[in-house]
């Protein structure tokens, strides 16, 4: 037995007293110290990789253990077993109290239970020294959560003893249970690791799962300061995380919260609080935390998206294809399984799962925009452009268009998407980036590797498949060539007769997805030599997804896929061949991992929805605004016309007016003029009268005479 003892800075004795030691068991005890505390997690890591024992045991600084707690651990461990846990006692000074805990909560113990009820914490257990090496400890608060239930369900056969031999001081000050701060919210990498082991591991997968939804209801009452992050987070993963049989029964026993509101109808989707009031009978309102509301009740909407594909490109399948077919395949298919409703524009021939509208004969590019007016469904949310020319976002649609340049390309605009940071530097211009993702169900993996290189691609100049014979050629090993031939000449000149020539180099020509998946995962290494700035390199995750290293020259974006291995990129032919016989590559579960963290589908939907969501969003505000100003300008115009309207109406009425009062006016002279013509009739008559009288006395006088 031996023992490691790691020092990561301990700011009282213990350096002095860890010394005294050393020096009466030189042989058995192992001292490494740190300047300063790098974190449990690389203590862990550091300790696992300088012991020589075939079982290893943890004991935290403070705590205590049994005199025959490893002897008892071990000896059961020789029965097969890869873990063995056993219970511990809980010692509070404070009120000078040790309680014994159960290292696993349940009667019968199976593997399944154990990760359900089996304590986090690793000091507890006896593993196997194989079985810590399949995982890394990650350098956060709570390593434990993120290590624990991988390594149960990794082990073989793991055992219990009902004995309490570890004492565990509680209450220690310093200690993460008792602290707070921003790195709290270090849970939340600790459950993106399980999920992500979860969907590789389908014998635990439920359990895993579970034990994640458990930890978010222990969460939210534990850090309450932190609660909103933990209900984003089930929110979040909601598809994942409100599935199984584990999750009904244990919100029927009242276990956990029903964080979905998906078992108990009758209650409100969020997390009962404990101070509810008792006193309404009418309305039985409680205090509701914000959050609670905000994040447990919100409802995923429903996207009807249209994807669109060049004509040229091959028909979208599940069968091996390029990369702008192989995205828009993955993506549609991660559309259609979370519940969206997707149209897929492309070449006859292309099966998924969504709906198909296959192109006619003799389609391009520039068809696209009125092919898809006429036949398209009556309400889209969004249409996704893969076109290689844009010409869908060119063209006015009526709806949003989201563009994305999986090729260089001169067409720059605003909303742009690029599937590297490199992509967008070349593009000069500022847009977004998503990178692309592949389905780990789709690739084989394996820790067995055989002993040739591997080149699969296009079989063009610009893929650098002659540095790659160049390769072969100087270390004197086998290389595999894979992939269609797209330049015969130059296949022909340049490539086949330095194959002929030598017998390590074999082409095979284009694989098959079965073909394919055994080159990648059997390689020693993947030689990406590519000349030209790749946008992405989809080779190069397909192999690290296989548990295969690539090594690829520093072009395009192979710098930033590879940025968690930057020791794989080369800058000459020369550290590429050099590297290709001496490296010492990751190994193969580390190169897995880190594609599963970062380049996978779901992960990748997961960002185009969030831009879909904001494009969608940004569109109808637009659309809200422009009916606003229409609305106002109508108002405009039709007050202008109404103004005109009244005044063409009070010109009516003047016009009427004069006229009536010309009418009058000349009604008027008229009757004047017929009076007139009266009075002097009269005038006229009187006078003939006089007349005539003066006559009659004029007869008369003369007749008297």
């Amino acid at each position: 037995m031996e023992l490691v003892i790691i020092n990561d800075g301990s700011s009282d004795h213990s350096s002095e007293i860890i010394k005294e030691f050393v020096k009466q068991e030189p042989e058995r005890i192992i001292s490494i110290h740190y300047a300063e505390n790098q974190g449990v997690g690389n203590s862990r890591n550091v300790g696992i990789a300088q012991s020589r024992g075939d079982y290893i045991g943890f004991v935290d600084s403070d705590d205590w253990i049994a005199n025959n707690m490893f002897e008892l651990l071990y000896t059961k461990a020789l029965d097969g077993h890869d873990m063995v846990i056993c219970d511990y006692f809980s010692r509070y000074e404070d009120e000078d109290l040790t309680i014994p805990e159960k290292g696993y909560a349940q009667d019968i113990f199976t593997q399944k239970q154990a990760i359900l009820y089996a304590q986090v914490v690793p000091w507890n257990k006896l593993y196997k020294k194989e079985l810590l090496q399949k995982i890394e400890y990650l350098n956060i608060w709570y390593e434990d959560v993120a290590s624990t239930p991988i390594l149960i369900s990794l082990a073989n056969m793991p055992a219990y003893l009902n004995i309490p031999l570890y004492y565990y001081k509680r209450s220690r000050p310093g200690s993460i249970a008792n602290s707070s701060g921003p790195k709290v919210l270090d849970i939340l990498r600790a459950w993106d690791r399980l999920i992500e082991h979860a969907q590789l591991n389908n014998s635990f997968k439920e359990e895993i799962l579970f034990f994640v939804t458990k930890c978010i209801n222990f969460y939210i009452d534990f850090k309450p300061e932190y609660a909103e992050h933990f209900w984003e987070y089930a929110r979040k993963h909601r598809e994942l995380l409100s599935v199984g049989e584990y999750n009904r029964q244990a919100v029927e026993t009242n276990e956990i919260r029903d964080l979905f509101g998906l078992f108990n109808q009758s209650t409100p989707i969020y997390a009962t609080n404990q101070n509810e009031t008792k006193n309404d009978t009418k309305n039985e309102t409680r205090n509701i935390p914000k959050y609670a509301a905000k994040y447990a009740t919100q409802k995923k909407r429903t996207l009807s998206i249209i994807q669109v594909i060049s004509p040229i490109c091959s028909p979208v399948s599940a069968v091996d294809t390029a990369g702008t077919e192989k995205m828009v395949y993955e993506i549609t298919q991660e559309l259609v399984k979370r519940g969206h409703k997707v149209v897929l524009y492309a070449p006859k021939g292309s099966k998924v799962s969504a709906k198909v509208v296959p192109f006619p004969k003799y389609f391009e590019d520039r068809h696209l925009p009125a092919f898809i007016r006429k036949t398209r469904p009556s309400k889209v949310d969004l249409i996704h452009d893969h076109t290689f020319s844009s010409i869908v976002r060119l063209r006015k649609m009526g709806i949003p268009v989201l563009p994305t340049h999986h090729l260089p390309t001169n067409i720059e605009f605003h909303d742009s998407v690029y599937v590297s940071h490199a992509a967008r530097k070349n593009a000069g211009v500022k847009g977004l980036v998503v990178h692309n993702g592949i389905n780990p169900d789709e690739y084989e993996y394996s820790e067995g590797k055989d002993d040739y290189l591997l080149f699969i691609g296009r079989i063009l100049p610009d893929k650098g498949v002659i540095h790659a014979i160049e390769v072969a050629e100087r270390n004197h090993q086998k290389l595999i060539i894979a992939g269609p031939i797209k330049d015969e000449e130059y296949f022909r000149n340049i490539l086949q007769p330095r194959i002929d020539n030598n017998e390590n180099i074999h082409y095979i020509g284009a694989v098959a997805s079965k073909q394919k998946q055994e080159l990648l995962k059997r390689a020693r290494c993947v030689l990406f030599p590519s000349i030209w700035k790749e946008p992405f390199g989809l080779v190069l995750i397909e192999a690290m997804i296989s548990g295969t290293p690539v090594l690829a020259l520093n072009n395009g974006a192979a710098l930033e896929v590879l940025e968690g291995f930057p020791q794989l990129v080369c800058n000459s032919i020369d550290e590429l061949a050099h590297k290709a016989l001496h490296e010492p590559f990751p190994p193969p579960h580390v190169l897995r991992e880190y594609v599963l963290t970062k380049f996978t589908t779901a992960t990748m939907v997961d960002q185009y929805i969030t831009l879909y969501e904001q494009k969608i969003n940004e569109f109808m505000k637009r659309r809200v605004k422009l009916k606003r100003l229409r609305g106002r300008k109508f108002k405009l115009l039709r007050g202008r016309k109404l103004k005109r309207l009244r005044g063409r109406k009070k010109l009516k009425l003047l016009r009427r007016r004069t006229n009536l009062k010309l009418l009058r006016r000349r009604k008027n002279i008229k009757l004047q003029r017929r009076t007139n013509l009266k009075g002097r009739k009269k005038y006229f008559i009187k006078k003939k009268i006089k007349a005539k009288r003066s006559v009659t006395k004029r007869i008369k006088a003369r007749s008297n005479r």
